[in-house]
C-alpha cells in the first residue's frame, strides 16, 4: 500500500439534529487523485471543510502526513483550497492574486517573482501576470486560482467542485488539465464532485457518499463494473 497521506478515522459530523458525516474512516494515498462523489447535500464538501480545518468534526479524527489535525488552525495545514467560485479579488491583477497567499512566506521580491512565472507557466498562462480580473475568462479565472492554491506547494489540494461553473466545453478541457497538472506535480488532489462522468474520468480512486456515509470506495472500473449496490449502480 502505498503511503497514506490523509486519514479519517471514525469522522462524524452533525449540525444539530443532522449527521452530515457519519462514521468515516478510509485512507488516501500520497500523489493520488481521490474524488468524492455523491449527490448534493450527501456531506461530500462538509468532508473537504473538515480536511481545509473550516468545519471542525463532532467525533473521530483526521490525520495529515500523520499529524493529528484537529488542533491546528486552517492556515497551518499543508492543504489549499480551490473553490467553485474562484475568489478571485477584483482589485488585484493576476500575479497580484497568485502572490497573495504568500506575502508571509518570507520569500525574497526575486524569488516570489520566478515562483510566480513558474506557476504561470504550470497553468499555460504566461505572460497573462499584468492583466485584471475582469480581462480574464472563465476557464483563466480557474487557472488562476489554481495556480494561487498550488504556488504554496501544499501537500493535498482541495478542489470543492471547481469546474462546476463552467460550460460543458470548457469542463471537459480542465479536466484533461488538472489530470495532467496532477500527475506532473504528484500532488495529492481531494476533489468534490457530483458529476459521474467527471469522477469517472479523472480519478484514482472514487469514495461514493449517500447521506453522509459513505457506501463504497473503489477506482472508477471498480465502480462503473461491480457497484456494491443497487443505489451506487443506478447513481454511477
Amino acid at each position: 500500500m502505498d503511503k497514506s497521506i490523509i486519514s479519517f478515522s471514525k469522522v462524524s459530523k452533525r449540525f444539530g439534529t443532522v449527521t452530515a458525516v457519519d462514521q468515516a474512516s478510509f485512507d488516501i494515498s500520497q500523489g493520488e487523485f481521490f474524488s468524492l462523489l455523491g449527490p448534493s447535500g450527501c456531506g461530500k464538501t462538509t468532508l473537504l471543510r473538515i480536511v481545509a480545518g473550516f468545519e471542525t468534526p463532532t467525533e473521530g479524527e483526521i490525520l495529515i502526513d500523520g499529524q493529528p489535525m484537529s488542533a491546528t488552525p486552517p492556515n497551518k495545514r499543508p492543504v489549499n483550497m480551490v473553490f467553485q467560485n474562484y475568489a478571485i479579488f477584483p482589485h488585484l491583477d493576476v500575479r497580484g492574486n497568485i502572490a497573495f497567499g504568500m506575502r508571509k512566506s518570507g520569500l525574497s521580491k526575486t524569488d516570489l517573482n520566478k515562483r510566480i512565472d513558474e506557476v504561470l507557466e504550470l497553468i499555460k498562462l504566461p505572460g497573462y501576470g499584468s492583466r485584471g480580473s475582469d480581462e480574464l475568462s472563465g476557464g483563466q479565472r480557474q487557472r488562476v486560482a489554481l495556480a494561487r492554491a498550488l504556488i504554496k506547494q501544499p501537500k493535498v489540494l482541495l478542489l470543492d467542485e471547481p469546474l462546476g461553473a463552467l460550460d460543458k466545453k470548457l469542463r471537459e478541457q480542465m479536466q484533461i488539465e488538472l489530470r495532467q497538472l496532477q500527475q506532473q506535480l504528484g500532488i495529492t488532489f481531494l476533489f468534490v464532485t457530483h458529476d459521474q462522468e467527471e469522477a469517472l474520468t479523472m480519478s484514482d480512486r472514487i469514495a461514493v457518499m449517500f447521506e453522509g456515509q459513505i457506501v463504497q470506495i473503489a477506482t472508477p472500473q471498480e465502480i462503473y463494473s461491480r457497484p456494491k449496490s443497487k443505489r451506487v449502480a443506478s447513481f454511477i
